[in-house]
């Protein structure tokens, strides 16, 4: 079983080593994952350095035995972490032909007991097909340290790979464990409209928000207005709320340009503001916030309406007086009639006195 996300996945990796269970190795929270995985690697050395020689001399007895042969018996007397020590020895070509060879779960075995940084030039040579099947493999197993360690070694064809036979919840698990790279950029940019749909349900779902915060602070603005289309087209405002709650300045912009007056009101009561919220806010185009005025008067949205207006910093509550003190007639009666009626907040009622004041001094002006 993997390490629950707030535990390292390098300590998986030492107690793999050690043939213990994860949960068994302590005192290592807390230290860095560089330095556990340096710890990792010296307690490889001294387990193994002693029969360096003979692994040197399975992996050049594999040069001599037909592929198959050689898979048979490697999958039949090699224990995998044995069976990873001499892989990491192989030459590429070698280990190329080999993983054909053995069974996929195999693979999988010797993948988590694998180390990435010596093992690369061979598990650069794997056909993108095969890193795809033990991709599959990992994930079904939830071996997600695993496969975070291995995104960092893999070629991008194979992480590409990868990606195609993931699904939602796999994604939202293992991206924040990956050490990030410019490949693993790549690939999160090229994720396909239909999968960012399927991860924001998962996220939905499940409630996953604090893993998906790591994948959807690296989405590009583009993904990022997919995402919100979907969670405005289905109407679940409070998941658009949670969502920009944990996202950057740039990416609620994306979110804004999607967004209908009627997502934005409903939308705003369920936000935790803070001064990114703040800034979208008070830069939201003309046009925009007379479309949210008119959305107020045509919807009676007023309590939304009056949520809005408490919350408006300086800059916002500046423009939302040239916006109220600029409207139609008829929507500036309909403000009137809600003052009449109740409905309008303290804070609602003083913008529109000073926008009754402006349009009066208006003409004079």
């Amino acid at each position: 079983m993997s390490a629950p996300h707030h535990r390292s996945p390098q300590i998986s990796r030492i107690a793999r080593l050690l043939d213990v269970e994860a949960i068994d190795v302590v005192g290592l929270d807390g230290i860095a994952e560089d330095d556990l995985r340096v710890l990792h690697d010296q307690i490889g050395q001294t387990l193994f350095a002693d029969g360096q020689h003979r692994f040197a001399r399975v992996a050049a007895l594999s040069k001599m035995l037909p592929g198959a042969m050689a898979g048979k018996l490697a999958e039949r007397f090699l224990p995998p972490t044995l069976a990873a020590r001499v892989a990491e020895l192989l030459e590429p070509a070698k280990a190329r032909e080999l993983v054909t060879k053995v069974s996929v779960g195999y693979l999988a075995d010797l993948a988590l007991v694998l180390d990435p940084t010596r093992s690369k030039p061979v598990v650069q040579a794997i056909p993108a097909d095969r890193v795809a099947a033990v991709a599959r493999e990992l994930f079904d197993r939830k071996e997600y340290g695993a496969m975070a360690e291995f995104a960092g070694t893999v070629t991008l064809e194979s992480l590409f790979a990868a990606l195609h036979v993931s699904t939602a919840r796999d994604l939202v698990e293992v991206v924040p464990l990956l050490v990030w790279n410019d490949n693993i950029d790549l690939v999160i940019a090229d994720i396909p409209a239909a999968k960012i749909d399927a991860i924001l349900s998962e996220i939905v779902a499940e409630d996953l928000w604090e893993q998906a915060n790591y994948l959807i602070e690296r989405l590009h603005p583009e993904a990022i207005s997919t995402v919100a289309k979907g969670l405005f087209a289905r109407g679940e405002y409070s998941a658009m709320a949670q969502f920009a709650g944990i996202v950057d300045l740039d990416a609620l912009f994306a979110a804004l340009d999607v967004a209908t007056a009627r997502d934005l009101l409903e939308i705003v009561p369920l936000i935790e503001w803070n001064a990114t919220i703040e800034q979208v806010i008070a830069d939201i185009p003309a046009d925009r916030v007379d479309a949210l005025l008119s959305e107020i008067v045509d919807a009676e949205l007023w309590e939304h309406g009056n949520y809005v207006i408490e919350h408006l910093g300086p800059v916002a509550h500046e423009r939302a007086l040239e916006r109220i003190g600029a409207v139609s007639g008829e929507v500036f009666e309909a403000f009137h009639a809600a003052a009449a009626a109740g409905k309008l907040g303290d804070a609602a009622l003083e913008l529109l006195a000073s926008a009754d004041a402006a349009r009066a001094v208006a003409p004079a002006g």
